[in-house]
């Protein structure tokens, strides 16, 4: 035909029909190279004529022989047509354009009626771009449409005898058709292609454009119809936007008649998806719930007969109660599966169960799984990796012609993987192995789970496992940087001290197997080198991936951080200097932007360097530049509780005067910024522990007084239920220490009124409370070096013989070193010399031997208590025995 118009064009010129049957061939054609595109090899099929033709190049060049046998006279030089270009889908889109552009100019210049433009063409061009998947194929489609638009706009203002030219404009095509149902559908097709809030909502404005388009018109071609519902709900679906997908359904179930359109089964089970994939989890499940019985109602009533739910629909709505990451959800999850395999066994051919709907139940089962607290000794129904395994051999069991596929193991495989109950990692392995019973092989994911489970264990043998596994892959499957990755993450955290040298190695072998190492690959490297305390191994990591051209392998912001955190473990003098200018570069370059995490590893660094006295001021430096940052706009730095409380331990480890001031105002202003809406940051129990610390260890003569008001302040945030630091032992026992080392009279009592604080609060509920070990040995040690009256000496004696009673009797707690040895100076302190002290001293020495606690310092202190008594059993015992100190260890009041 473009032969003939070529020759006798006079006679034989294009039309409009002409021009759109020339377009669906290459619409056909655009269509053809599409599928090469996505399948390679596979699945290009032009009718019955290229058939049979295995690889993509072999159609492609038999393509080109018929097209060059069926009009040879036209061929070029090159034996082609049409010229390399038409080969590919590009170069096909670019030949429509040019067809509609050079339709377009013989049109304008003659006016002809026969070539005017209509808008099939535009719809063809249209659908191959939006088919296409090619870059910028959406701006392509959207300015097409845009010109549709503005020529129909330009069309109603001036009147149906106006040309309907439009000024050209960047964002869109001048066009000289309308828009119909098709043309918004194509645009609407590449927006369902693309993820994300953004092209969700131009989704649904240009449903509404539409509708407001056909209600203004009452044109039938431009009414959307059910494809055009089906597109927006399906982008709504993948942006997890379920509301804004369920207000269009109740809108079409109010007007569906009105609209010509009555709600199909593919409708609702879009918009269950879109409750499956919504991100509130906790609504999501109750709202999917709502929507399967409204289906259920509306089928059996007859209502809408064609939407009676089928396994699409339950599994959307299993999915729903899985996503919500609880048991509850698990739990309805498993047993509306239950529920369908009934229904299937009593005849509902519809209800039948497959694969991906025991996959959704499982599903529910591993999100919780190491989520869960899984403790030791619980039934086995009330682990989630059991539970999941369960289903997974149930789908063996039924009467049902529905396997575990790869994807069901690994899904089970990840449950045991993520769970924290032990032997773990056996049954991960265990499960891998038995697939190959159930008729599946094992992939690579398979492989990565229980390779994954490997990295929580410690024990050499899994490491020796994982290795073998790993040359086991080599030889059955294809190995991707995945596992490169989580084979690192072995050798990373395994007890191995050559660890992260091995890790390195992983890393420099994946360039000889052809795989793109990443900045993952490093920060595993580094991460690997930080736990070690490796800090210059950790830098010489860094530097290198700063040379690295590569932009995958650019140093990302937990790159610097590792490396910094590597700084804090190793103890080097030079630690903070070399961590600050980490931070430094961080904050010179340009793709990467400081955050909480790296500035929070900046001020661990200083706390644990100890190097100074200024350590407190340098790290509450750091902190208030985080503050100021965040003030100035910056989402990335926002200081939390963590960052407070390593300040404020800071501070309680400090010499400088003035410390515990700053640690409380420190304190009081993470209060205040809660209540002006910063809700990471809370004064936790943890910030006021080292704040009644700092006051406890400083010289202050007000240290006491500062340490109870602290301890008033905790135990009225629980009383009002306030979300700051509730009073703890730890807490308690600071205030005691504080008491412990000031010099004023009454510590007994004041002593004895924080005990009861303690019991009374314990009694109460609060178990956190509870006096230990080291609140009884802080005591009897703050009643050694009691002063005043004989009254108040008599009240530190009698308070100390009750502690040190209630350690002896005490089935949970056992008296350490320093118990007895701070019992034996209120001893010497507070009893008068003689018989009774004597016989007193003799007892309590006694009891410390029989528990192994008589250690050298005891021993001079009992010597103290009762120097007769003590002569005469060394002189009886000139080598003390063994048993006496048996059970002498670093515990209690020392650790403290």
């Amino acid at each position: 035909m473009k032969r003939l118009q070529s020759d006798r064009p006079d006679k034989l010129s294009p039309d409009t029909l002409s021009i759109k049957a020339e377009l669906n061939v290459w619409s056909k054609r655009a269509i053809i190279l599409h599928d090469q595109s996505i399948h390679g090899g596979g699945g290009i099929k032009v009718n019955s004529i290229i058939d049979g033709i295995a690889d993509s190049a072999g159609r492609m060049d038999l393509l080109k022989r018929l097209e060059l046998e069926g009009d040879c006279d036209h061929a070029g030089d090159d034996g082609e047509i049409y010229g390399e270009d038409a080969y590919t889908l590009r170069g096909c889109l670019r030949r429509m354009e040019s067809i509609v552009a050079e339709a377009e100019d013989r049109y304008i210049s003659t006016k002809d009626d026969r070539i005017r433009p209509s808008v099939d063409w535009y719809n063809h061009v249209l659908g191959a771009w939006a088919r296409s998947d090619l870059e910028g194929s959406l701006e392509k489609t959207k300015q097409i449409l845009r010109g549709m638009e503005a020529y129909d706009a330009n069309l109603v203002a001036n009147g149906a005898n106006n040309d309907g030219t439009t000024s050209n404009h960047d964002n869109l095509r001048q066009c000289w058709a309308s828009p119909d149902t098709i043309s918004y559908n194509s645009v609407l097709y590449c927006l369902a292609r693309d993820t994300g809030n953004n092209k969700a909502k131009e989704a649904e404005a240009l449903l509404q454009n539409m509708k407001d388009r056909y209600r203004r018109t009452r044109n039938a071609g431009m009414r959307p119809d059910e494809l055009t519902y089906g597109a927006v709900l399906h982008t709504l679906a993948q942006a997890g936007m379920a509301h804004e997908a369920e207000t269009i359904l109740d809108a079409l179930e109010d007007s569906g008649q009105d609209e010509g359109i009555v709600p199909s089964l593919t409708i609702y089970n879009t918009v269950l998806n879109a409750w499956a994939n919504s991100f509130q989890r906790n609504y999501a499940p109750r709202r999917a719930d709502s929507l399967l019985e409204r289906m259920k109602f509306l089928s059996s009533t007859g209502k809408n007969p064609a939407i009676d739910p089928d396994t699409i629909s339950i599994s959307s709505v299993i999915s729903c109660h899985a996503r919500s990451k609880t048991r509850r959800g698990a739990e309805r999850g498993e047993q509306i599966l239950d529920e369908v395999l009934k229904l299937y066994s009593e005849g509902n051919a519809r209800m039948k169960p497959d694969s991906i709907m025991f996959n959704c139940a499982i599903t529910g089962w591993t999100n919780i799984s190491g989520v869960e607290n899984e403790q030791e000794g619980l039934p086995s129904s009330e682990i989630p990796a059991e539970r999941a395994e369960v289903l997974l051999r149930k789908m063996k069991d039924t009467q049902l012609d529905v396997r575990p596929v790869a994807q069901t193991f690994n899904i089970v495989l990840d449950c045991w993987a993520k769970s924290e109950m032990k032997g773990a990692t056996e049954r991960a392995l265990k499960l891998m192995r038995e697939m190959p019973s159930y008729g599946v092989a094992p992939d690579e994911c398979s492989y990565n789970s229980v390779l994954h489970a490997m990295t929580k264990e410690k024990d050499q043998k899994w490491v020796d496992c994982a290795e073998d596994m790993f040359q086991e892959m080599r030889g059955k499957v294809s190995i991707s940087e995945i596992t490169y990755h989580v084979m690192m993450n072995i050798y990373g955290k395994s007890n191995d001290s050559d660890g992260a040298r091995k890790a390195e190695q992983l890393l420099r072998s994946m360039e000889k197997e052809k795989l793109n190492p990443n900045n993952i690959s490093y920060n595993i490297c580094i991460d690997a080198c930080a736990r070690r305390g490796d800090h210059r191994k950790a830098e010489s990591l860094l530097e290198e991936m700063i040379s690295l051209s590569d932009p995958q392998c650019q140093p990302s912001i937990h790159s610097f951080a590792s490396v910094v955190n590597a700084l804090a473990k190793s103890g080097d003098i030079d630690a903070v200097t070399r961590a600050k200018e980490v931070v430094r570069k961080v904050e010179e370059l340009e793709y990467v932007s400081p955050n909480s995490i790296l500035y929070n590893s900046l001020i661990d660094c200083i706390v644990k360097s100890g190097q100074n006295n200024d350590n407190a001021l340098e790290a509450e430096e750091i902190l208030l530049r985080m503050e100021e940052m965040h003030r100035a706009g910056n989402s990335h730095v926002r200081p939390n509780s963590y960052a407070y409380s390593m300040v404020l331990t800071c501070c309680a480890r400090s010499q400088v005067p003035g410390a515990a001031e700053r640690a409380e105002r420190i304190l009081i202003n993470m209060e205040n910024l809660y209540t002006e809406g910063l809700s990471d940051v809370v004064a936790n129990s943890r910030c006021y522990s080292a704040a009644i610390s700092a006051w406890a260890r400083s010289s202050s003569p007000d240290a006491v007084e500062r340490t109870f008001a602290l301890v008033d302040r905790m135990e009225e945030n629980g009383r009002n239920g306030s979300p700051h630091g509730k009073p703890s032992a730890h807490c308690y026992n600071a205030c005691i220490h504080a008491i412990a080392k000031s010099q004023r009279p009454g510590k007994a009592r004041q002593c004895r009124d924080v005990l009861q604080r303690m019991i009374a609060a314990r009694d109460a509920g609060f178990r956190e409370s509870a006096p230990s070990l080291i609140t009884y040995s802080t005591i009897i040690n703050a009643c050694a070096y009691a002063h005043g009256t004989e009254s108040d000496k008599k009240d530190a004696f009698d308070l100390a013989r009750t502690c040190f009673q209630t350690l002896l009797d005490s089935n949970e707690m056992e008296p350490c070193v320093s118990s007895f040895t701070n019992f034996f100076l209120v001893i010497s302190r507070h009893l008068k010399p003689g018989q009774i002290r004597d016989q007193f001293a003799e007892a309590v020495f006694l009891e410390g031997c029989k528990r192994g606690k008589m250690g050298k310092q005891v021993f001079n202190n009992f010597r103290k208590a009762s120097p007769s008594a003590a002569h005469r059993i060394s002189s009886e015992h000139r080598n003390h025995p063994a048993d006496w100190s048996k059970s002498i260890r670093t515990d209690g009041y020392k650790s403290y």
